[in-house]
């Protein structure tokens, strides 16, 4: 009892109105059977939740998933995010994954739209949107993870993109043959002043030879190298970006 009266933020009426227990496999002895929320614009974070309470969603997170109720799902974890527990501590890898196994970006895009208009829930972005876009490129649907990759360059993106998204896409985009994708986000990556390293380079350089554009691999690898070694700055390297994209387009 005292669970569900912690967990009451997460309780709708209108959805329990919805859902009955047969609806969902839940067992009598539950005490948490119905913690399910609706779209929330609250950003007062909540008291934390007990290893009990974490439990029970942890639990409720799979079988509404299983069942397809993903909104309801993507709505309670965004809530929980709200407690500010570790990542790790929610069973979020498997929302993810059920995620990225959807037809198209409609759900996924509900979810990191919670994220992103929820300003206490912001930090968990950049998690997530790695583990969408790594299982789009496990998947081999490159174009999900394109759209990913717009999503997160519009000027309202509200985190600065790390190394981490970069490299997964960098890397994502040059196995799938979208070599021109591949150099714009080690644009966005100099743009950024984030360090590119050895790897990102190599990933880049490889591509470019696999597509016969040699002397570009040969230049832009010689470019990155200097500035790894500070002999070069990177608007020599943006604009060397420019000029391969563009004449690839063209």
């Amino acid at each position: 009892m005292r669970s569900i009266q912690r967990l009451r933020f997460l309780s709708s009426p209108y959805l329990l109105s919805r859902f009955t227990p047969n609806s969902l496999p839940f067992t009598s002895s539950s005490s948490f059977p119905h913690a399910l929320i609706e779209p929330t614009t609250s950003t007062t974070a909540a008291t934390s939740l007990t290893q009990e309470e974490l439990t029970q969603i942890n639990l409720l997170i799979p079988r509404l998933c299983s069942s397809g109720h993903l909104k309801e799902a993507a709505n309670l974890i965004t809530t929980t995010f709200l407690t500010n527990p570790s990542l790790e501590s929610i069973s979020v890898s498997i929302f993810i994954h059920r995620l990225s196994l959807e037809p198209n970006l409609t759900q996924p895009m509900y979810f990191l739209n919670r994220l992103k208009y929820t300003p206490k829930t912001q930090s968990f972005l950049l998690p997530i949107c790695k583990m969408l876009v790594s299982l789009y490129f496990r998947n081999r649907e490159a174009t999900k993870g394109l759209k990913i990759f717009h999503w997160v360059s519009r000027p309202d993106f509200p985190c600065p993109v790390d190394y981490g998204l970069c490299a997964i896409l960098v890397n994502g985009f040059c196995k799938n043959g979208m070599v021109v994708e591949g150099l714009k986000v080690l644009r966005m990556m100099v743009v950024g002043d984030l360090k590119v390293g050895g790897e990102v380079r190599m990933w880049v350089y490889r591509s470019l030879l696999r597509e016969a554009r040699i002397k570009e691999a040969q230049e832009l690898n010689e470019a990155l190298k200097c500035v790894e070694n500070g002999g070069k700055g990177n608007e020599e390297v943006v604009a060397l970006l420019d000029n391969i994209i563009s004449n690839w387009i063209e």
